[in-house]
């Protein structure tokens, strides 16, 4: 183990690196109500939906997510961070960048602590009452929102992933998410998955008011389906002896349970029925999830961040609402990405999917190729047809093939970076949008 390595694995350091970021901007969080969501899929939607409940009801509330930094309307990126601050806490802050990330080049999940409490201050200065953190297992394991007071977090579920291999292991991902709910106070709440095979340990392990969500009458917060649609979804949500209707403008049905899930971190701010309702009906597209691109072409294309085995499966439940006459996917794995959910993914892919064109996505210092090869090696292994899949490196060509391939009534979804602005070849970093360049190769073509 290298030096750089040892420091960041050492827990000590690196607590004490986020208490001395909190003490440099004057510990910001302590002005704010902070609400943590953290879990495998659906994060980023959720702190969506918990910031337009708080907004709607007059409370100026920041985010902090994947999709990037929201003081109110400004949207703010990590590379506007250094010019802003003072010589020496430029060198500070590029050796936090040493430790925590070897290249932030564009909007990380949890940014790191000096970061972090700069923005939190920024939402200070600009009368901002609560801020929504989008947790990332990275961001608790090494420390980065260490010393924050979070009023409510919530889990949105927990499934083998990517991440879980760099963790070290599913037990040791399991109790990274774990630390935010064991610093939770008596009066903050945690809003916990009641379908999931870790409620109880994260129930036990906590000492906030739990509140469940999911599809068990037991729940605390459940629901019954009325309509779902391309457009929206339509359900009664459920609440003690209480139940309410929503028009959820989102579909997909696991955005209904994302809604559930921000409902009851809403709970903190005992909001009732109405103040809810208009919190989550007024939302708007969510950047990068079920994107529809639209141009003059006769077929469906859609942009999202699935990239794991659970949302893979929760995209092809939405694709099936659509029944589109023929469906392709195009999707990449990632460098760092283990073997055990390639072939998952892969299996998940070919098995519904009419068409695969695997590709790129972030290789790092690595070469696409080996990642590709696996996919083709299972491919082989599994007798799937050829006529089933494709393999092109390059993943604005992979796009192309499948606009190309696509006739009226097709779907094409392109799949893993959502609103994600840069394609990381570890060296350096390309600007790559899915969207835009999906819209880029749809006027090529003549849409």
């Amino acid at each position: 183990m290298n030096c750089l390595e040892k420091i960041k694995r050492n827990s000590l350091l690196r607590k004490s690196i986020a208490l001395l970021a909190g003490l440099r901007f004057g510990f910001p969080g302590r002005h704010l109500v902070i609400i943590g969501v953290t879990g495998t899929t659906g994060k980023t939607t959720t702190v969506f939906m918990i910031k337009n409940i708080l907004e709607a009801n007059g409370i100026k509330t920041g985010l902090i997510s994947t999709a990037g930094f929201y003081i109110g309307e400004e949207i703010i990126h990590p590379e506007s961070y250094a010019s802003g601050t003072t010589p020496d806490l430029f060198f500070l802050y590029y050796l936090v960048k040493k430790i925590m990330k070897k290249n932030l080049k564009a909007p990380g999940t949890t940014p790191d602590p000096f970061f972090l409490h700069f923005l939190l201050r920024k939402m200070v200065k600009k009368g901002l009452k609560a801020v929504v953190i989008e947790v990332a297992s990275f961001g608790l394991m090494y420390e980065r929102v260490y010393g924050l007071n979070f009023s409510a977090a919530v889990l949105t579920n927990l499934s083998y992933n990517h991440h879980v291999a760099l963790h070290g292991g599913m037990e040791q991902y399991v109790f990274a998410k774990l630390k935010l709910f064991q610093r939770l106070k008596k009066n903050a709440v945690a809003v916990l998955p009641k379908d999931s095979e870790y409620f109880d340990l994260f129930s036990k392990k906590t000492a906030a008011k739990v509140i469940s969500f999911g599809s068990e009458e037991s729940s605390d917060l459940r629901l019954k389906v009325q309509e779902i649609t391309k457009n929206k979804n339509k359900a009664i949500i459920y609440y003690g002896h209480h139940s309410f209707s929503i028009d959820l403008p989102l579909p997909g049905l696991f955005n209904i349970f994302n809604s559930l899930a921000a409902i009851g971190a809403a709970q903190f701010f005992s909001f009732n029925a109405e103040e809810i309702k208009k919190g989550l009906e007024n939302l708007r597209q969510i950047p990068g999830r079920l994107e529809e691109i639209k141009a003059k072409q006769p077929f469906f294309i859609i942009v999202d961040k699935a990239n794991t085995p659970a949302a893979f499966c929760g995209i092809i439940d939405f694709i099936k609402i659509l029944n589109p006459r023929k469906k392709i996917v195009v999707y990449g794995n990632f460098g760092e990405s283990p073997i055990e959910e390639r072939r998952q993914l892969a299996e998940i892919a070919t098995n519904f999917f009419d068409l695969t064109i695997i590709t790129e996505d972030d290789p790092q210092e690595l070469s696409p190729q080996p990642s590709i090869d696996d996919f083709l090696n299972f491919a082989k292994e599994k007798n799937i047809a050829p006529e089933k899949y494709l393999a092109i490196p390059n993943r604005k060509e992979a796009i192309c093939k499948a606009v190309r391939l696509a006739k009226k009534g097709d779907l094409i979804a392109v799949l893993g970076r959502g609103n994600e602005k840069f394609m990381d070849y570890g060296v350096k970093t390309i600007p790559f949008d899915d969207r835009e360049v999906a819209k880029e190769v749809l006027k090529e073509e003549g849409y």
